[in-house]
């Protein structure tokens, strides 16, 4: 018995191979996958791979006819070489030339055509400095891609309009003094937003977008090259004069037209429903969702609708996804196979309704994939006859990563990935060997002749069900109990199987969660149970909504009100569970090792999946330890024997990090809005855009402490995401004067436990082996009702022999006053107000006497710093300056003898 039991767990195991072997499409996927990946790390000649083509095409030949069991090995390098080959020959988004050259900052006329054109959003710009803005001033904005026709080229001889070609970016502002901006279901705004098709002409000073040069941090240059953006500016509304409409109509326009048209009848409908019960009524909050849902319109999505989505790790809800376009797909081909429609007419139905859907929703780059995908796949099952789902995901894979290599470190393309390739290569064969065969069990439950064809359990779990439904039989008659019975115990089972699928799906996503989210979210598999579900509901009944509100208005409140109960159930789930702090933690992304050791564990679950009993929970111990190594922790990258200070570049603003030999952590300043001309102030939260992410890039999970200089927002505005995402110990602050944003703040503090320490000068404290001294504010400074520079907390950080002055945006009346202190003499100075000729007089300059100087500033920013003569003070006393401006994030060592500037590794 052994002997066989041996033979059959042989036999079974030799078959999961032979299942894998059986799907070379899909192995020739991710080969080619990993020739992009070589290619990426590592440059290879175009010449040379063409070249190697054809002996590996040799080689194959020959192990064909002479060792069939080797061809595995050249056909695998084949398939990497020409992954590598292709990857290398794709084309990179480059700016456009001409427009590149004249995007220098100086004023000039462009005219051009609007091919898109965002919804008017109101902007507030808190506590900038050296402006008079009320904190509470909004301002209407509109950002416009423009493109080009000429552009004003001023030389010795001429003032001309040059033609040229490319797109550009303008964010149109409107004065702070319009009315605020109603909900777009209200009476129109009194700013009128430009069209997409209409021509302008616009007085701007253009530049290059703005890039945050720090390790680790997203890329908004090369974002906006991916929509051939090549250079921004912003534009006060009395700059622009529209030029009438342009001759021609754009078909992006026109999709552009009906998706807003769509997205006001969505915003209008609560309006009509109000009078119903509140469970089946719309609100403004529904509608908004509903209109980034069905037809990708995300302009009214508020922070406060997507916080709870994000944090139960169901944002794929409130988004166009490949998930909707699935859906879609789904209910389209059921209907037409329903409807007795011919397989191959029912699939190119599907694919010309996903085509058109894709298109309404405004055909970004994430749903062009997922329609391609969905296409490929569906032609794929043609070809295949759905043999092996893997097989047609490689197919489909394939084609894309052929067509686009570079797509393949796309955040949404490699989910979408992933997700199949665990639902087909794990959850498929686990259910098929588990649940499955069961769900086969329940149907005619009567005809006792299957029952030999079946396995014995099988066979065994049909005759139970035939003695339950004889007891039920009493009872409930005959019709009701051998009817009930076996739908309910389908319905049992398709739930374990959606806890299967679920399961597999949110380990399989542990790793891109942690690698592009940072995010470990405990409530993401409780939350997608009832969600996706949910979806697959709600999706076809909000299109229908949407059909009925083009068609016949006031039919819509009847699918309308479907949409509403559904859409509140799962709307309360997410916020139920998003409103658990414990179940939401922000984590670094793994390192290259924990990626590869991901990636080999999630292929031991596929082959274990099509193995033994044994093999198979094997495989669920293989997907936890592959969700395991892509969060597990990892050491803060620091100098073991100094202090590391690294000046963070937040464009205009300050954002500074201190890692004592120890390992303790201190953040100074947060960054924030106030950036610069180049982008709106309220584009991104910098602080978990920018700073989190250049925190977590040193693979810190929090911090021991915070601190702020001052309540301006360039300082203050990025900290509550700070403190949101690394939970720091304590929050170190001066004396500020009860802002509404510095309230905000520190009742953040309040919320999340941490703990707050006020200073003054005079306190002096160990920070493990360093020591912090406080300059400023002094003890009888009393602040003004604003926020003004001299209210800076002004630090002195020292290790041995070495130290960091960090005076914030101190300027002269503080430093002259601090001549008075002692212990000025620093080795690094971080440069105050970002080199203003406010700050940095010659005394206190002398006094500090520093080796080397960083001045944290934005590029072209709109207040000329630094100032020249700042600059030239600096070489004169022969102080190494460095900026973060043009030498992005700069790091210094600090080893107790001497400072030194060292690499901030990541780049």
């Amino acid at each position: 018995m052994q002997a066989d039991s041996s033979i059959d767990s042989q036999t079974a195991s030799s078959s999961a191979f032979a299942g894998l072997n059986s799907i070379p499409l899909f192995h020739a996927a991710w080969l080619f996958a990993a020739g992009i990946v070589v290619s990426h790390g590592l440059w290879l000649r175009p010449g040379f791979l063409v070249l190697a083509l054809l002996p590996a095409f040799v080689l194959c030949a020959l192990a064909a006819i002479r060792t069939e069991r080797l061809t595995w090995l050249p056909v695998a390098l084949l398939w990497l070489m020409l992954g590598a080959l292709c990857a290398e020959m794709e084309p990179y988004p480059a700016p456009a030339a001409a427009i590149e050259k004249l995007s220098d900052g100086l004023l000039r006329t462009v005219e051009g055509t609007v091919v898109s054109a965002a919804s008017v959003r109101g902007e507030v710009e808190q506590n900038l400095p050296d402006e008079a803005q009320p904190i509470s001033a909004v301002q209407p904005s509109e950002s416009i891609d423009v493109r080009v026709s000429t552009i004003e080229v001023v030389t010795d001889s001429q003032d001309a309009q040059v033609p040229v070609a490319g797109r550009v970016r303008l964010t149109v502002r409107w004065p702070s003094t319009a009315v605020p901006i109603p909900h777009p279901a209200g009476p129109a705004a009194t700013p009128r937003p430009y069209a997409c098709g209409e021509r302008i002409q616009a007085t701007v000073r253009l530049l290059p977008p703005e890039v945050y040069n720090d390790p680790g941090v997203w890329s908004r240059q090369a974002y906006l090259l991916d929509q051939d953006v090549t250079s921004t500016a912003a534009v006060s509304a009395e700059r622009v004069e529209r030029l009438g409409r342009s001759p021609g109509a754009f078909l992006s326009c026109r999709l552009s037209g009906w998706q807003h048209a769509a997205s006001a009848r969505l915003l209008a409908l609560p309006g009509a429903m109000r009078k119903l019960p509140a469970p089946l009524r719309l609100t403004e909050e529904d509608a908004a969702m509903l209109a980034a849902m069905v037809g990708g319109d995300r302009t009214y999505l508020t922070r406060t609708l997507r916080v709870g989505f994000e944090r139960t790790g169901s944002f794929h809800m409130l988004v166009v996804s490949g998930i909707h376009l699935a859906i879609l797909a789904g209910c389209i081909f059921w209907l037409a196979r329903r409807m007795h429609v011919p397989r191959v007419p029912a699939t190119l139905l599907t694919i010309l309704a996903s085509f058109a859907y894709a298109l309404f929703t405004g055909f970004a780059t994430p749903v062009q994939r997922s329609l391609w995908m969905v296409t490929l796949y569906l032609l794929g099952r043609l070809v295949y006859r759905e043999r092996s789902p893997l097989n047609v995901i490689g197919f489909a894979s394939l084609c894309l990563l052929a067509a686009s290599p570079r797509s393949l470190f796309d955040s949404s393309l490699q989910m979408t990935l992933l997700a199949v390739v665990a639902v087909a290569g794990v959850a498929a064969p686990l259910l098929q060997a588990g649940v499955h065969p069961f769900l086969s069990g329940t149907r005619e439950l009567r005809t006792v002749a299957i029952d030999h064809k079946l396995s014995p359990h099988v066979a065994q779990f049909r005759i139970t069900l035939r003695m339950l439904a004889d007891g039920l039989e009493p009872v409930f008659g005959e019709r009701m109990a051998w009817r009930l019975l076996p739908w309910a115990v389908r319905v049992q089972l398709r739930g374990v199987e959606l806890l299967v699928v679920s399961c597999v799906v949110e380990l399989a996503m542990t790793l891109p969660m942690a690698l592009y989210f940072h995010r470990i979210t405990l409530f993401a598999l409780p939350v997608n149970l009832f969600i996706l579900p949910l979806l697959g509901i709600l999706m076809p009944a909000a299109l229908v909504t949407l059909v009925a509100l083009a068609i016949w208005p006031a039919m819509a409140v009847v699918p309308g009100m479907v949409v509403a109960l559904i859409l509140h159930l799962g709307v309360g789930l997410v916020r139920l569970f998003g409103s658990l702090e414990f179940g939401d933690f922000r984590i670094p992304g793994p390192l290259l090792w924990q990626s590869a050791v991901f990636c080999a564990l999630l292929a031991a679950a596929m082959v274990l999946a099509r193995g033994p009993h044994w093999q198979r929970r094997l495989a669920w111990v293989a997907l936890l330890l592959a969700g395991a190594s892509a969060v597990a922790p990892r050491p803060i990258d620091h100098l073991r024997d100094a202090l590391l200070m690294e000046a963070i570049d937040v464009g205009q603003g300050d954002a500074l990090l201190l890692i004592t030999p120890g390992g303790k952590t201190l953040l100074v300043d947060g960054g924030g809005f106030g950036g610069g001309p180049r982008q709106a102030p309220q584009e991104f939260d910098i602080g978990d855009a920018v700073v989190s992410e250049a925190l977590w890039a040193r693979g810190i999970r929090h911090l021991d402490a915070v601190a702020l200089s001052h309540a301006h927002s360039d300082h203050m505005g990025g900290l509550p995401a700070v403190l949101r995402n690394f939970r720091p110990g304590e929050l170190w602050v001066g004396n500020n004067p009860r802002v509404a944003a510095y309230k905000s703040l520190l009742q953040e503090a309040a919320d999340l436990h941490v703990q707050l320490r006020t200073l003054r000068a005079g306190d002096s404290f160990a920070f493990d082996n360093t020591q912090v001294a406080v300059l400023a504010p002094f003890r009888g400074y009393q602040p003004g009702p604003e926020p003004t520079n001299n209210d800076s907390l002004v630090l002195h950080v020292a290790y041995g022999a070495t130290s960091a002055m960090l005076e914030g945006d101190a300027e002269a009346p503080v430093e002259e006053a601090m001549l008075a202190e002692q212990g000025l003499a620093s080795t690094l100075l971080k440069v105050g107000h970002h080199g203003s000729r406010s700050s940095t007089v010659p005394a206190f300059l002398a006094r500090v006497a520093p080796q080397w100087a960083v001045v944290s500033c934005g590029l072209h920013n709109r207040y000329g710093h630094p100032r020249e003569e700042v600059l030239e003070e600096l070489e004169a006393a022969h102080v190494r300056t460095l900026r973060t401006d043009l030498n992005g994030a700069t790091c210094f060592r600090l080893d107790g003898k001497t400072t030194a500037e060292v690499a901030c590794g990541g780049r």
